[in-house]
């Protein structure tokens, strides 16, 4: 008797065990956040409307300066963040709820504030960028470990980082990726000419 309820106890743990990881509408809201805000590339195409309204009204019509200002602003954003959060969860939920502890853990504070950094570089047309030395220690390791752990390179794509490492020159950056395929999604959605973008 004793041999058969081992036996039973270790099916159980093992079912158990294999069970497959779920992640919850509050780690993916959570996810789609520090995705929007570790590179805030909407604040680019907000500046775009914002730096020359004249200049803007000469090029569309206001149906499509409407359409353009509800496409970047922080709440669209923020859902199409949503659904890839969504895609990585139900195609990875182990990787997932590990690349959000990650983040949870220090790397989701100090990516925030070297995208915020980078989006004001280019707003305002000014170098600059983040001091790693400047980090707490367990901020510092998060933030290498998000930069250069082979495990976290979907997380690093989803962000628009992509590869820390030397990129081919012939290839346009997963930043350069990313925007492009903001502006064709706010061109098909407000019928604004793709030319409008370049």
């Amino acid at each position: 008797m004793r041999h058969l309820l081992a036996a039973a106890l270790l099916a159980c743990a093992g079912s158990a065990s294999a069970e497959p990881a779920t992640v919850d509408a509050a780690a993916r809201g959570r996810m789609a956040e520090y995705l929007v805000d570790m590179f805030p590339i909407h604040r680019i195409f907000s500046h775009l409307m914002e730096k020359d309204p004249e200049a803007l009204k000469a090029e569309l019509d206001e149906k499509q300066r409407a359409c353009f200002s509800q496409q970047v602003n922080r709440t669209a954003f923020v859902a199409r963040k949503r659904r890839a959060a969504d895609a990585f969860a139900d195609e990875a939920p182990e990787e997932f709820l590990a690349s959000l502890k990650l983040l949870d853990d220090g790397a989701g504070e100090a990516m925030k504030r070297l995208g915020g950094q980078s989006i004001d570089n280019v707003v305002t047309g000014t170098p600059g960028g983040l001091d790693p030395s400047a980090m707490a220690p367990d901020q510092l390791v998060s933030f290498m470990t998000f930069a250069y752990g082979s495990q976290y390179r979907r997380l690093r794509e989803l962000s628009g980082y992509g590869e820390f490492t030397d990129q081919d020159a012939d290839q346009p950056s997963t930043s350069d990726v990313q925007l492009e395929a903001m502006a064709a999604e706010i061109s098909d959605a407000c019928g604004i000419p793709p030319k409008f973008f370049e």
